[in-house]
């Protein structure tokens, strides 16, 4: 496994360790940010909302962990589903990168502050990631009235 996947690895298990199911969190941290996210959740999960925000969570956290893995097949596989997500689901680039943000963000804080390279090499993942969906929205059909994507204040490393 490459030194990247390890600490990938490294940092998911001390997640899972630390805060066991994190979808509860994230996703009331991200309707905190996005309140208008919900209806979208409740339209999507067809009366089964709580299914499908902890399905998105769970897929987020592996789509982060898959960016470190394996960036090339993360990128085709992301290549239609940002698309999809803005012209069906109709599920912006905001939103989209806001609930990848907030997995992010609870994963940092759980990474102690003497582990400089870990953090680091998420916060790099964040930024390739922003501009990854940035370019996929010129692969948008549907009309980009998103604006800029979230910024991005990673939180403080907290110690072991």
């Amino acid at each position: 496994m490459e030194p990247a996947a390890n600490l990938a690895m490294a940092s998911m298990e001390r997640l899972v360790e630390l805060k066991g199911d994190i979808t509860g969190e994230v996703i009331a941290r991200y309707y905190a940010r996005f309140p208008e996210a919900r209806a979208s959740f409740e339209q999507h999960g067809c009366g089964y909302r709580e299914e499908l925000e902890g399905r998105m969570v769970n897929t987020t956290a592996f789509f982060l962990l898959q960016w470190i893995e394996n960036r090339t097949s993360t990128l085709i596989e992301q290549g239609t589903t940002i698309p999809r997500h803005h012209d069906t689901l109709q599920v912006g680039p905001q939103w989209y990168m806001g609930l990848i943000d907030t997995v992010l963000a609870v994963l940092l804080e759980t990474i102690p502050a003497e582990n400089a390279d870990e953090r680091g090499m998420w916060i790099a993942a964040r930024s390739e990631i922003a501009q990854f969906v940035e370019q996929m929205r010129s692969e948008f059909f549907r009309k980009d009235d998103d604006g800029p994507l979230p910024a991005f204040d990673p939180p403080q490393s907290k110690s072991a």
